[in-house]
């Protein structure tokens, strides 16, 4: 399934203000994994280099409406006619304690090797539409529908507790677990569990039954 030809009219808006101050835009995460199973996508997640002070303003004179909520964390949400875009920089972590991670701005090696699965740091470049893949596993696992951590297990686990949950989600639908991701997830289910809030596990949990 072609980028262009699944992209919502309404996404156009979000990439001219991005596409218009540089190259480097690019389409990750769910988007990507739907574009490959050849569905149409429901969350659109865009990652840039075009700095957060420059973008805020293009998109408010744009007329989109700007939630800064995540600006610390080089995230904005933008809105336009109710059709809602993450759109990001591209990220490094500074400091992660499992819950909560300090991050500034880096290159896009950087930012999928923070990601938590292989599957979910495929790149696709929205003005060349090529597959950009920094883990060099992530197109693979894509295609074989294999669920693997980015970089060591354990490391990715310990950034943040929830992706345990989040690893069974994902392969409640129908990715295949890695041996090592797994067993790392076991081994330390009993750390997560002590160190991830009730409501954060009640919110996976819905998401892995479809509430």
């Amino acid at each position: 399934m072609n980028f262009r030809e699944i992209c919502p009219a309404k996404l156009f808006p979000v990439l001219m203000v991005l596409e218009s101050r540089s190259e480097n835009v690019f389409v990750v995460g769910g988007a990507v994994r739907d574009i490959v199973s050849e569905k149409t996508p429901k969350d659109w997640d865009l990652v840039t280099d075009t700095p957060m002070e420059e973008l805020i303003p293009l998109f408010e004179e744009g007329g989109f409406k700007v939630k800064q909520t995540g600006v610390a964390h080089f995230v904005l949400n933008v809105t336009i006619d109710h059709f809602e875009v993450e759109v990001s920089n591209f990220r490094k972590d500074v400091v992660c304690d499992g819950r909560q991670a300090e991050v500034e701005v880096g290159t896009i090696e950087d930012d999928a090797f923070r990601r938590d699965f292989t599957i979910n740091a495929v790149y696709i470049n929205t003005r060349t539409l090529e597959m950009v893949d920094p883990t060099g596993l992530g197109i693979q696992d894509l295609a074989e529908s294999t669920l693997r951590f980015v970089g060591k297990p354990k490391d990715r686990i310990r950034e943040d507790f929830l992706r345990v949950w989040r690893f069974y989600r994902f392969a409640a639908k129908g990715f295949t677990p890695e041996p090592r991701s797994l067993r790392a997830v076991r081994e330390l289910w009993n750390e997560a569990y002590e160190k991830t809030t009730p409501e954060r596990v009640r919110m996976e949990v819905e998401k892995m039954a479809g509430l």
